[in-house]
């Protein structure tokens, strides 16, 4: 009983309900805050979304890729590789529809692997190259940005400075 009164006060996570909640994300359905395990756990399907961290004073942005969060491609979401291979660098660009997002990302390295294009193409996002693709973008954006250049006439450069905007507004 004593946990429910301090989850109603905020003060434990509402998914595991042990720890201390200072996360929340900005694209989910409902306000409740999540302790850092269950806000990296509850995005392993939604790596795009934005994740704000409380600061004792505000909310201030913060990465599911810095919370820990590890997309694994060549396997089902949430399933694990024996051999897995860290993208170049260990930083991996997506472009989606809310932003530009920097993705820790792991392809396949089992024996029956497929090339990492073809990883990339069956999560539906789209590499910018094939040799060693370090930036893709969803399938969901390039519908965007098809139906959007039908209408408006809009450049993929202005396009693209859109999207960047959502990321951070700064028009940098």
């Amino acid at each position: 009983m004593f946990n429910e009164l301090l989850r109603h006060e905020g003060r434990v996570c509402w998914n595991c309900r042990l720890d201390v909640p200072q996360f929340w994300c900005i694209d989910c359905l409902g306000t409740e805050l999540y302790c850092k395990g269950c806000i990296v756990t509850l995005h392993t399907r939604n790596p795009v979304h934005h994740i704000q961290e409380w600061s004792n004073s505000c909310f201030t942005a913060v990465s599911l890729k810095d919370l820990g969060l590890r997309v694994q491609l060549g396997h089902f979401a949430g399933d694990s590789c024996l051999l897995p291979e860290r993208a170049f660098n260990n930083d991996f660009t997506l472009i989606d529809t809310n932003g530009i997002h920097t993705i820790g990302l792991d392809f396949c390295g089992c024996e029956t692997a497929q090339t990492r294009t073809k990883q990339l193409l069956r999560a539906t996002w789209f590499p910018a190259t094939t040799i060693d693709p370090r930036t893709a973008a969803t399938f969901r954006i390039l519908e965007q940005y098809h139906l959007l250049s039908f209408e408006s006439k809009a450049s993929g450069y202005e396009f693209y400075h859109s999207i960047a905007r959502l990321t951070d507004n700064t028009g940098l």
